[in-house]
Protein backbone atom coordinates (compact mmCIF):
# COMPACT_ATOMS: atom_id res chain seq x y z
CA UNK A 1 0.00 0.00 0.00
CA UNK A 2 2.46 2.38 0.81
CA UNK A 3 4.77 1.47 -2.20
CA UNK A 4 1.81 2.27 -4.95
CA UNK A 5 0.99 5.29 -2.81
CA UNK A 6 5.06 6.39 -2.90
CA UNK A 7 4.65 5.17 -7.26
CA UNK A 8 1.48 7.98 -7.30
CA UNK A 9 3.77 10.45 -5.48
CA UNK A 10 6.25 9.79 -8.14
CA UNK A 11 4.51 9.65 -11.18
CA UNK A 12 2.50 12.99 -9.81
CA UNK A 13 6.10 15.12 -8.82
CA UNK A 14 7.19 14.10 -12.85
CA UNK A 15 3.95 15.24 -14.35
CA UNK A 16 4.40 18.20 -12.15
CA UNK A 17 7.90 18.68 -13.56
CA UNK A 18 7.44 18.29 -17.00
CA UNK A 19 4.52 20.80 -16.58
CA UNK A 20 7.09 23.37 -15.37
CA UNK A 21 9.77 22.55 -17.57
CA UNK A 22 6.98 23.08 -20.47
CA UNK A 23 5.92 26.05 -19.01
CA UNK A 24 9.50 27.50 -18.32
CA UNK A 25 10.21 26.92 -22.17
CA UNK A 26 6.89 28.81 -23.14
CA UNK A 27 7.53 31.81 -20.90
CA UNK A 28 11.17 31.81 -22.57
CA UNK A 29 10.19 31.87 -26.01
CA UNK A 30 7.24 34.34 -25.55
CA UNK A 31 9.67 36.79 -23.94
CA UNK A 32 12.68 36.46 -26.82
CA UNK A 33 9.66 36.74 -29.35
CA UNK A 34 8.74 39.68 -27.64
CA UNK A 35 11.81 41.94 -26.98
CA UNK A 36 13.28 40.32 -30.68
CA UNK A 37 14.86 43.99 -31.69
CA UNK A 38 16.28 44.55 -28.46
CA UNK A 39 17.85 41.16 -28.53
CA UNK A 40 18.91 41.45 -31.82
CA UNK A 41 22.74 43.34 -31.12
CA UNK A 42 22.64 39.98 -28.84
CA UNK A 43 22.39 38.13 -31.63
CA UNK A 44 25.39 39.93 -33.29
CA UNK A 45 27.40 38.90 -30.20
CA UNK A 46 26.37 35.71 -30.10
CA UNK A 47 28.03 35.64 -33.84
CA UNK A 48 31.36 37.31 -33.18
CA UNK A 49 31.31 34.88 -29.91
CA UNK A 50 30.78 31.80 -31.86
CA UNK A 51 33.96 33.20 -33.87
CA UNK A 52 35.98 33.58 -31.09
CA UNK A 53 34.89 31.32 -29.10
CA UNK A 54 37.60 28.76 -30.17
CA UNK A 55 40.26 30.93 -29.74
CA UNK A 56 39.68 32.00 -26.59
CA UNK A 57 39.66 27.83 -25.31
CA UNK A 58 42.88 27.42 -27.18
CA UNK A 59 44.67 30.10 -25.67
CA UNK A 60 43.43 29.42 -21.93
CA UNK A 61 44.18 25.62 -22.25
CA UNK A 62 48.19 26.97 -22.32
CA UNK A 63 47.99 28.63 -19.26
CA UNK A 64 46.99 26.24 -16.14
CA UNK A 65 44.46 26.43 -13.60
CA UNK A 66 43.89 24.28 -10.51
CA UNK A 67 40.88 25.94 -9.12
CA UNK A 68 37.58 27.88 -10.62
CA UNK A 69 38.81 31.13 -9.83
CA UNK A 70 42.34 30.24 -11.64
CA UNK A 71 40.54 29.43 -14.92
CA UNK A 72 38.35 32.85 -14.59
CA UNK A 73 41.35 34.59 -14.09
CA UNK A 74 43.12 33.06 -17.15
CA UNK A 75 39.97 33.74 -19.68
CA UNK A 76 39.53 36.69 -18.73
CA UNK A 77 43.03 37.57 -19.24
CA UNK A 78 43.14 35.53 -22.54
CA UNK A 79 40.05 37.86 -23.91
CA UNK A 80 41.93 41.08 -22.89
CA UNK A 81 44.87 40.46 -24.57
CA UNK A 82 42.08 39.18 -27.50
CA UNK A 83 40.29 42.89 -26.97
CA UNK A 84 43.76 44.87 -27.38
CA UNK A 85 45.20 42.43 -30.45
CA UNK A 86 41.54 43.20 -31.90
CA UNK A 87 41.99 46.90 -31.53
CA UNK A 88 45.61 47.15 -32.21
CA UNK A 89 45.28 45.23 -35.73
CA UNK A 90 42.11 47.59 -36.27
CA UNK A 91 44.10 50.57 -35.73
CA UNK A 92 46.71 49.05 -37.81
CA UNK A 93 44.23 49.08 -40.35
CA UNK A 94 42.99 51.83 -39.69
CA UNK A 95 46.14 53.47 -40.14
CA UNK A 96 46.71 52.15 -43.89
CA UNK A 97 42.98 52.63 -45.21
CA UNK A 98 41.20 54.66 -43.33
CA UNK A 99 42.61 58.10 -44.35
CA UNK A 100 41.53 56.44 -47.76
CA UNK A 101 38.39 55.35 -46.73
CA UNK A 102 37.47 58.58 -45.06
CA UNK A 103 38.53 60.80 -48.35
CA UNK A 104 36.58 58.65 -50.54
CA UNK A 105 33.18 59.12 -48.10
CA UNK A 106 34.24 62.96 -47.98
CA UNK A 107 34.45 63.10 -51.57
CA UNK A 108 31.19 60.82 -51.73
CA UNK A 109 29.31 62.72 -49.29
CA UNK A 110 30.32 65.91 -51.40
CA UNK A 111 29.61 64.75 -54.34
CA UNK A 112 26.62 62.83 -53.60
CA UNK A 113 23.92 65.54 -55.28
CA UNK A 114 25.79 65.20 -58.54
CA UNK A 115 25.94 61.32 -58.09
CA UNK A 116 22.20 61.09 -58.42
CA UNK A 117 21.43 63.93 -60.71
CA UNK A 118 24.05 61.72 -63.24
CA UNK A 119 22.56 58.60 -62.69
CA UNK A 120 19.10 60.06 -63.18
CA UNK A 121 20.20 61.53 -66.36
CA UNK A 122 21.61 58.30 -67.53
CA UNK A 123 18.67 56.20 -66.55
CA UNK A 124 16.63 58.76 -68.27
CA UNK A 125 18.65 58.54 -71.52
CA UNK A 126 18.50 54.74 -71.25
CA UNK A 127 14.73 54.77 -70.64
CA UNK A 128 14.17 57.12 -74.30
CA UNK A 129 16.21 54.48 -76.43
CA UNK A 130 13.92 51.57 -74.80
CA UNK A 131 10.84 53.41 -75.41
CA UNK A 132 12.20 54.35 -79.09
CA UNK A 133 13.42 50.48 -79.59
CA UNK A 134 10.48 48.21 -78.17
CA UNK A 135 7.38 47.26 -79.71
CA UNK A 136 4.63 49.71 -77.54
CA UNK A 137 2.72 45.84 -76.71
CA UNK A 138 6.57 44.39 -75.48
CA UNK A 139 6.90 47.94 -73.63
CA UNK A 140 3.58 48.32 -72.00
CA UNK A 141 4.02 44.49 -70.43
CA UNK A 142 7.34 45.09 -69.34
CA UNK A 143 6.09 48.32 -67.47
CA UNK A 144 3.55 46.54 -65.90
CA UNK A 145 5.88 44.06 -64.23
CA UNK A 146 8.32 45.97 -62.96
CA UNK A 147 5.75 48.44 -61.51
CA UNK A 148 4.61 45.37 -59.91
CA UNK A 149 8.25 44.41 -58.92
CA UNK A 150 8.71 47.55 -57.60
CA UNK A 151 5.04 48.19 -55.30
CA UNK A 152 6.14 44.52 -53.69
CA UNK A 153 9.61 45.69 -52.85
CA UNK A 154 8.60 49.17 -51.41
CA UNK A 155 5.07 47.39 -49.80
CA UNK A 156 8.09 44.67 -48.05
CA UNK A 157 10.63 47.52 -47.36
CA UNK A 158 7.71 49.68 -45.46
CA UNK A 159 6.68 46.69 -43.67
CA UNK A 160 10.16 45.55 -42.82
CA UNK A 161 11.05 49.15 -41.54
CA UNK A 162 7.99 49.81 -39.41
CA UNK A 163 7.80 46.10 -37.78
CA UNK A 164 11.51 46.97 -37.09
CA UNK A 165 12.02 50.74 -36.31
CA UNK A 166 7.94 50.98 -34.84
CA UNK A 167 8.92 52.51 -32.35
CA UNK A 168 11.26 54.94 -31.01
CA UNK A 169 11.35 52.81 -27.78
CA UNK A 170 12.65 50.00 -29.64
CA UNK A 171 15.20 51.84 -31.82
CA UNK A 172 16.72 53.07 -28.54
CA UNK A 173 17.23 49.45 -27.06
CA UNK A 174 18.67 48.65 -30.21
CA UNK A 175 21.56 51.77 -30.26
CA UNK A 176 21.60 50.71 -26.20
CA UNK A 177 22.76 46.84 -26.89
CA UNK A 178 25.01 47.40 -29.27
CA UNK A 179 26.94 49.94 -27.09
CA UNK A 180 27.01 46.91 -24.28
CA UNK A 181 27.70 44.17 -26.66
CA UNK A 182 31.27 44.77 -25.68
CA UNK A 183 31.15 44.01 -22.53
CA UNK A 184 28.53 41.74 -22.63
CA UNK A 185 30.78 39.35 -24.79
CA UNK A 186 34.01 39.37 -22.59
CA UNK A 187 31.30 38.12 -19.58
CA UNK A 188 29.97 35.86 -22.24
CA UNK A 189 33.62 34.60 -22.96
CA UNK A 190 35.11 34.10 -20.02
CA UNK A 191 32.16 32.53 -17.97
CA UNK A 192 31.27 30.46 -20.65
CA UNK A 193 32.12 26.61 -18.99
CA UNK A 194 30.35 28.25 -15.90
CA UNK A 195 27.42 28.92 -17.90
CA UNK A 196 27.18 25.86 -19.27
CA UNK A 197 27.87 23.63 -15.96
CA UNK A 198 24.81 26.17 -14.60
CA UNK A 199 22.54 24.97 -17.21
CA UNK A 200 23.31 21.63 -17.35
CA UNK A 201 22.52 21.27 -13.21
CA UNK A 202 18.99 22.54 -14.13
CA UNK A 203 18.78 19.67 -16.65
CA UNK A 204 16.62 16.27 -14.99
CA UNK A 205 19.43 13.82 -13.85
CA UNK A 206 18.03 11.55 -16.59
CA UNK A 207 18.59 13.88 -19.31
CA UNK A 208 21.71 15.50 -18.26
CA UNK A 209 24.05 13.26 -20.93
CA UNK A 210 21.90 13.70 -23.91
CA UNK A 211 21.23 17.40 -23.55
CA UNK A 212 25.04 17.80 -23.15
CA UNK A 213 25.88 15.71 -26.13
CA UNK A 214 22.82 17.37 -28.16
CA UNK A 215 24.33 20.87 -26.97
CA UNK A 216 27.88 20.02 -28.04
CA UNK A 217 26.26 19.01 -31.63
CA UNK A 218 24.63 21.86 -32.06
CA UNK A 219 26.73 24.31 -30.33
CA UNK A 220 29.77 22.47 -32.85
CA UNK A 221 27.80 22.49 -36.25
CA UNK A 222 26.60 26.54 -35.67
CA UNK A 223 30.01 27.71 -34.52
CA UNK A 224 31.68 26.10 -37.74
CA UNK A 225 28.85 27.85 -40.06
CA UNK A 226 29.06 31.09 -38.36
CA UNK A 227 33.12 31.24 -38.82
CA UNK A 228 32.52 29.84 -42.21
CA UNK A 229 30.06 33.28 -43.03
CA UNK A 230 33.11 35.39 -41.54
CA UNK A 231 35.83 33.60 -44.22
CA UNK A 232 33.40 34.42 -46.94
CA UNK A 233 33.21 38.14 -46.21
CA UNK A 234 36.76 38.80 -46.12
CA UNK A 235 37.41 37.05 -49.35
CA UNK A 236 34.05 38.21 -51.49
CA UNK A 237 35.34 41.92 -49.81
CA UNK A 238 39.40 41.53 -50.66
CA UNK A 239 38.24 40.44 -54.06
CA UNK A 240 35.81 43.05 -54.92
CA UNK A 241 38.76 46.24 -53.20
CA UNK A 242 41.39 44.62 -55.60
CA UNK A 243 39.15 43.86 -58.65
CA UNK A 244 37.72 47.59 -58.43
CA UNK A 245 41.14 49.27 -57.86
CA UNK A 246 42.45 47.88 -60.60
CA UNK A 247 39.61 48.77 -62.89
CA UNK A 248 40.34 52.53 -61.18
CA UNK A 249 36.21 52.90 -59.68
CA UNK A 250 36.34 55.44 -57.57
CA UNK A 251 35.34 54.45 -53.71
CA UNK A 252 36.66 51.42 -54.57
CA UNK A 253 38.48 50.51 -50.68
CA UNK A 254 34.67 51.72 -49.40
CA UNK A 255 33.21 49.33 -51.76
CA UNK A 256 35.06 46.49 -51.26
CA UNK A 257 34.80 47.17 -47.25
CA UNK A 258 30.60 47.17 -47.89
CA UNK A 259 30.95 44.31 -50.20
CA UNK A 260 32.63 42.25 -47.24
CA UNK A 261 29.99 42.95 -44.42
CA UNK A 262 26.94 42.45 -46.42
CA UNK A 263 28.43 39.27 -47.71
CA UNK A 264 27.86 38.13 -44.39
CA UNK A 265 24.32 38.59 -44.86
CA UNK A 266 23.03 35.14 -46.62
CA UNK A 267 21.37 35.20 -49.78
CA UNK A 268 20.92 39.21 -49.76
CA UNK A 269 24.46 40.19 -49.36
CA UNK A 270 26.18 40.24 -52.80
CA UNK A 271 22.95 42.01 -53.80
CA UNK A 272 23.65 44.72 -50.89
CA UNK A 273 27.02 44.63 -51.64
CA UNK A 274 26.77 45.15 -55.46
CA UNK A 275 24.03 47.56 -56.11
CA UNK A 276 26.02 50.36 -54.57
CA UNK A 277 28.98 49.91 -56.62
CA UNK A 278 26.75 49.87 -59.77
CA UNK A 279 24.96 53.25 -58.90
CA UNK A 280 28.16 55.42 -58.31
CA UNK A 281 29.91 54.06 -61.55
CA UNK A 282 26.66 54.82 -63.42
CA UNK A 283 26.98 58.32 -62.47
CA UNK A 284 30.71 58.69 -62.11
CA UNK A 285 32.45 56.58 -64.66
CA UNK A 286 30.00 55.28 -66.97
CA UNK A 287 32.06 53.87 -69.66
CA UNK A 288 33.07 51.20 -66.81
CA UNK A 289 29.43 50.38 -66.03
CA UNK A 290 29.86 46.85 -67.59
CA UNK A 291 33.36 46.21 -66.19
CA UNK A 292 32.17 46.45 -62.58
CA UNK A 293 29.17 44.58 -63.37
CA UNK A 294 31.45 41.84 -65.07
CA UNK A 295 33.60 41.92 -61.87
CA UNK A 296 30.24 41.52 -59.45
CA UNK A 297 28.91 39.35 -61.83
CA UNK A 298 32.02 36.76 -61.69
CA UNK A 299 32.44 37.46 -57.79
CA UNK A 300 28.84 36.45 -57.18
CA UNK A 301 29.32 33.37 -59.53
CA UNK A 302 32.39 32.05 -57.51
CA UNK A 303 30.50 32.59 -54.09
CA UNK A 304 27.17 31.17 -55.37
CA UNK A 305 29.00 28.11 -56.79
CA UNK A 306 32.46 27.70 -55.38
CA UNK A 307 33.14 29.44 -52.36
CA UNK A 308 29.77 28.69 -50.62
CA UNK A 309 29.21 25.25 -51.38
CA UNK A 310 32.85 24.52 -50.48
CA UNK A 311 33.41 26.54 -47.79
CA UNK A 312 29.98 26.17 -46.02
CA UNK A 313 29.89 22.48 -47.05
CA UNK A 314 33.35 21.54 -45.41
CA UNK A 315 31.91 23.99 -42.17
CA UNK A 316 29.13 21.43 -42.15
CA UNK A 317 30.36 18.50 -43.97
CA UNK A 318 27.37 18.60 -46.57
CA UNK A 319 28.82 18.40 -49.85
CA UNK A 320 28.72 20.78 -52.32
CA UNK A 321 26.11 19.70 -54.66
CA UNK A 322 23.61 19.33 -51.72
CA UNK A 323 23.98 22.89 -50.35
CA UNK A 324 23.42 23.89 -53.62
CA UNK A 325 20.22 21.59 -53.83
CA UNK A 326 19.35 22.56 -50.31
CA UNK A 327 19.13 26.56 -51.20
CA UNK A 328 16.99 26.01 -53.98
CA UNK A 329 14.63 23.86 -51.99
CA UNK A 330 14.53 25.33 -49.01
CA UNK A 331 14.32 28.81 -50.83
CA UNK A 332 10.65 27.49 -52.53
CA UNK A 333 9.11 26.57 -49.82
CA UNK A 334 10.30 29.03 -47.18
CA UNK A 335 11.71 31.76 -49.07
CA UNK A 336 14.40 33.82 -48.14
CA UNK A 337 14.09 32.60 -44.51
CA UNK A 338 14.68 29.27 -45.66
CA UNK A 339 17.91 30.43 -47.75
CA UNK A 340 18.94 31.60 -44.92
CA UNK A 341 18.81 28.94 -42.24
CA UNK A 342 19.14 25.71 -45.03
CA UNK A 343 22.57 24.52 -44.36
CA UNK A 344 23.25 25.31 -40.80
CA UNK A 345 19.61 24.08 -40.06
CA UNK A 346 19.95 20.68 -41.96
CA UNK A 347 23.54 20.11 -40.73
CA UNK A 348 21.93 20.33 -37.15
CA UNK A 349 19.03 18.16 -38.05
CA UNK A 350 21.07 15.62 -39.54
CA UNK A 351 23.15 15.11 -36.98
CA UNK A 352 20.15 14.97 -34.02
CA UNK A 353 18.47 12.59 -36.25
CA UNK A 354 21.17 9.82 -36.20
CA UNK A 355 21.53 10.61 -32.48
CA UNK A 356 18.44 10.04 -31.40
CA UNK A 357 18.37 6.83 -34.17
CA UNK A 358 21.83 5.42 -32.19
CA UNK A 359 20.40 6.00 -28.78
CA UNK A 360 16.99 4.39 -30.07
CA UNK A 361 18.59 1.31 -30.80
CA UNK A 362 20.21 0.92 -27.51
CA UNK A 363 23.71 3.23 -27.58
CA UNK A 364 24.49 5.04 -24.68
CA UNK A 365 25.02 8.71 -24.76
CA UNK A 366 28.55 8.57 -25.09
CA UNK A 367 28.63 6.29 -27.99
CA UNK A 368 26.13 7.82 -30.49
CA UNK A 369 28.04 11.06 -29.53
CA UNK A 370 31.08 9.94 -30.98
CA UNK A 371 29.75 8.21 -33.70
CA UNK A 372 28.29 11.82 -34.87
CA UNK A 373 30.21 13.63 -37.79
CA UNK A 374 31.11 16.22 -34.48
CA UNK A 375 32.19 13.94 -31.91
CA UNK A 376 34.25 11.62 -34.59
CA UNK A 377 36.15 14.71 -35.33
CA UNK A 378 36.92 15.82 -31.59
CA UNK A 379 38.41 11.76 -31.47
CA UNK A 380 40.42 12.76 -34.49
CA UNK A 381 41.61 15.74 -33.04
CA UNK A 382 42.59 13.90 -29.54
CA UNK A 383 44.12 11.24 -31.58
CA UNK A 384 46.40 13.48 -33.12
CA UNK A 385 47.15 15.11 -30.65
CA UNK A 386 48.08 11.57 -28.68
CA UNK A 387 50.34 10.87 -32.21
CA UNK A 388 52.02 14.00 -31.83
CA UNK A 389 52.86 13.20 -28.23
CA UNK A 390 54.22 9.93 -28.52
CA UNK A 391 56.16 10.53 -31.65
CA UNK A 392 57.58 13.81 -29.21
CA UNK A 393 58.71 11.27 -26.89
CA UNK A 394 60.19 8.29 -29.24
CA UNK A 395 62.40 11.15 -30.72
CA UNK A 396 63.55 12.17 -27.45
CA UNK A 397 64.07 8.24 -26.47
CA UNK A 398 66.13 8.00 -29.83
CA UNK A 399 68.21 10.75 -28.55
CA UNK A 400 70.29 10.59 -32.04
CA UNK A 401 73.36 13.10 -32.15
CA UNK A 402 76.34 13.82 -34.12
CA UNK A 403 80.05 13.94 -32.54
CA UNK A 404 81.56 17.13 -34.08
CA UNK A 405 85.20 15.72 -33.88
CA UNK A 406 84.63 12.67 -35.91
CA UNK A 407 81.11 12.89 -37.63
CA UNK A 408 80.18 9.52 -36.34
CA UNK A 409 76.62 8.96 -35.31
CA UNK A 410 76.07 7.92 -31.60
CA UNK A 411 72.99 6.74 -30.02
CA UNK A 412 71.81 6.99 -26.22
CA UNK A 413 69.97 4.17 -25.03
CA UNK A 414 69.61 0.83 -23.17
CA UNK A 415 72.00 -1.64 -24.10
CA UNK A 416 73.83 1.20 -26.30
CA UNK A 417 77.12 2.57 -26.05
CA UNK A 418 78.55 5.89 -27.48
CA UNK A 419 80.57 5.37 -30.78
CA UNK A 420 83.81 7.34 -30.67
Amino acid sequence: MLGATGDNVSVTNKHWRILLWASMLLFTAWVVWSARIALLPFAFGAVVAYALSPVVDRLASLIPARTRTHDVLRRGAVVLVIYLVFFGALGGIGVAIVPTAVDQASQFIDNLPDIVDEARIQLTDWADRYRASVPNDLRDQIDSTIADIGNSSTQIAGDILTGTFGSLTSAIGLVSGFLIIPFWLFYALRDRHFIERNFMRAVPEGFHDDVMHVARISDSLLGRYIRAQLLLGLVVGTAVGVSLTFLGVQFSVGLGLWAGITEMIPVLGPWLGGIPGVIIVLATQPDLLFPVMFVYFIVQQLENNLLVPRIQGDAVDIHPAMVIMLLVVFGAVWGLIGMIVAVPFTAIVRELFWYADRRLRGATPDAAFAASHVGSLEVDLAMDARLDSIAARAAEDASVAVDPENDDVYQDGPGRESAG
